[in-house]
């Protein structure tokens, strides 16, 4: 088996039990590769290409902990796509807590950073690799009650942007994904009934 997953691709995928995560890890599960789901939350998916790994998506220790573990059970990553992100409900910027701007910040740009850091010291080394990021549509243009959200999301395409041109050197394709706000279950909560139907599907 161990041969098997060796000559398969292999995707690590943060935020693997998020409305995004879970509809990437069954279209790449179904395209034959194995698929190393990262998150905080156990969705208690269970596949023969799928090995699962939780993480505290903010703790440098976590994420290189688990990104060994999936090493050892399917190898180095093809890409990593870094879906782990999200925001809290729309709101004046006086009106956003403190605990709300590191919570905004963590979960989309520390996430990304810790996650993709990680990838590339195991892609380097071979001098092949993809990198995907997710950025947001929001963060290309000002929009009112997002002021927090658009910055991390900003932070996320400038810091990929940057990156590109480090991996490039070695072998490895670094991008950015930005787009509208993604049609999820946990989107829908916030979501009104206007705003829904403008959404991108996963």
């Amino acid at each position: 088996n161990s041969r098997k997953f060796a000559e398969m691709e292999t995707l690590y995928l943060t935020g693997s039990s998020g409305g995004l995560g879970r509809e990437v890890r069954s279209y790449f599960i179904e395209r034959g590769w194995n698929v190393a789901g990262f998150d905080a939350f156990d969705d208690e998916f269970r596949h023969a290409q799928f090995f699962f790994q939780k993480i505290d998506s903010t703790s440098e220790d976590s994420i290189a902990i688990a990104f060994g573990e999936a090493v050892k059970k399917f190898g180095a990553p093809r890409t990593l796509l870094a879906t782990i992100g999200g925001l809290k409900p729309w709101a004046d910027l006086e009106e956003i807590s403190e605990n709300d701007f590191h919570f905004i910040l963590d979960l989309n740009v520390t996430a990304t950073f810790l996650c993709v850091k990680q990838a590339v010291k195991l892609m380097k080394p071979l001098g092949k690799g993809t990198i995907i990021t997710v950025g947001a549509d929001t963060a290309l243009h000002s929009e009112p009650k997002k002021t927090i959200y658009i910055a991390a999301k900003a932070a996320v395409i400038a810091m990929t942007e940057s990156l590109a041109e480090e991996t490039k050197a070695y072998g490895v394709n670094t991008n950015c994904i930005a787009p509208k706000v993604i049609h999820t279950k946990a989107n829908e909560s916030w979501g009104s009934s206007e705003e829904i139907p403008t959404w991108t599907e996963p």
